[in-house]
């Protein structure tokens, strides 16, 4: 029986009972791997030799078919368990160290559910273009029903989803980075006047102590509603809180948005609050707790509570809708008013808990009474 041809070389290993085994030599497909040295199960040359083409062979098949799948793969087979929980995806985000919660991944894959794989599911990925992303987003810019914002969340997890399908290697550049968002006129938020903020945290016009309690810390700290939520007794101090957990909806306790585990200080009329809630509530877990010790005091009932506060201090609901104030107005407010006060940038991202520069200007909106001091400089300069 002849040898067959081919990229390998066979040498003997000998067997604990004496005998030997041949073991072939492949070249490993990467030239900088090291050659694959594995058993043929074959005491003679010949049939050492065909196994290791036939295994070769295999190989070669094997790296064919993925080249083809590679080629062929379409949007709706890539995008199978893109979002999963434990996908690679995530599990490649948590091993750079960047937080992503479950809430995230699962309203990435309800928009690509809904409303990529509609559109792009069957597709193969190599034949989306960067005109043909452009044409899907002015399609969608025509529909009054879609908002700015909604079709740039679109593209943009579009554009992750095939940035993720350049690093698995089934594209070699992403057509999604081509395509400009739609322009979106966003509509600041609105803040409240230090005079408004003083009259808010006026205990009495709030019809639950707790939720004074709430304006008052987040007011005083500007942290998230989810870091209100998640705030736990063991985390409050009489100089400071530890903002190291969030609540998330149907998964509890996490880590704050981005990452964003931090100490802010705070002062004694603060911690006494929180201990007056503490205590009259018995507590021993979350601060503000909700029919049951184990679960968060809910977000809507956070937010009619506040516009009712806002009501009492004249900000109807008309005022408040064309003001643009919601809950999280409190947080832009504090942002605004450290900001105006002159703490430095550096400290006001690590209150708010901002990754950059660019979150902390989106958070500012100063007002007239905010600029006092360009008065004086102005009363110095005519005088």
């Amino acid at each position: 029986m002849a040898r067959p041809k081919g990229k390998f070389s066979l040498y003997k290993r000998s067997t604990v009972k004496g005998k030997f085994i041949y073991y072939a030599k492949i070249p490993n497909a990467d030239p900088t791997q090291p050659a694959l040295k594995i058993s043929t199960g074959q005491s003679s040359k010949v049939a050492a030799a065909l196994w290791a083409q036939n295994y070769i062979e295999r190989l070669a098949n094997e790296e064919k078919l993925k080249e083809e799948e590679r080629l062929n793969i379409t949007f709706k087979d890539f995008a199978v368990d893109f979002w999963a929980h434990e996908g690679l995806y995530a599990v490649g985000r948590r091993a750079r160290r960047r937080t992503i919660s479950y809430g995230f991944l699962d309203s990435r894959k309800g928009v690509t559910e809904n409303h990529l794989i509609p559109y792009w599911g069957d597709m193969r990925l190599r034949d989306i273009t960067p005109k043909k992303i452009d044409r899907w987003v002015i399609n969608m810019a025509s529909d009054n029903r879609i908002a700015p914002g909604t079709i740039n969340q679109r593209l943009q997890i579009l554009r992750v989803m095939l940035e993720e399908a350049c690093a698995r290697e089934y594209l070699t550049e992403n057509p999604a980075q081509f395509v400009k968002p739609v322009s979106n006129h966003y509509r600041p938020k609105g803040v409240l006047s230090l005079d408004e903020v003083r009259s808010l945290l006026n205990p009495h016009i709030w019809q639950d102590y707790r939720q004074y309690a709430i304006g008052l810390l987040t007011l005083g700290t500007g942290i998230r509603i989810s870091e209100v939520r998640g705030l736990q007794v063991s985390q409050v101090h009489p100089t400071f809180v530890e903002i190291h957990t969030a609540w998330e909806e149907k998964y509890g306790l996490k880590e704050p948005k981005c990452g964003s585990i931090r100490d802010i200080p705070i002062t004694a009329k603060i911690y006494n609050t929180l201990q007056t809630v503490i205590e009259s509530t018995g507590t021993t877990e979350l601060v503000f707790h909700g029919p049951t010790y184990n679960k968060p005091i809910s977000k809507s009932w956070i937010e009619r509570s506040f516009y009712k506060a806002l009501n009492q201090i004249g900000i109807d609901e008309v005022t408040r809708i064309q003001r643009n104030i919601t809950f999280h107005s409190l947080r832009h407010t504090t942002n605004t008013i450290l900001r105006s006060a002159g703490i430095p940038d550096a400290k006001v991202r690590m209150i708010t808990g901002h990754r950059d520069e660019s979150m902390t200007e989106r958070y500012t909106h100063f007002r007239v009474e905010n600029y006092e001091e360009i008065c004086k400089i102005q009363e110095r300069m005519i005088v």
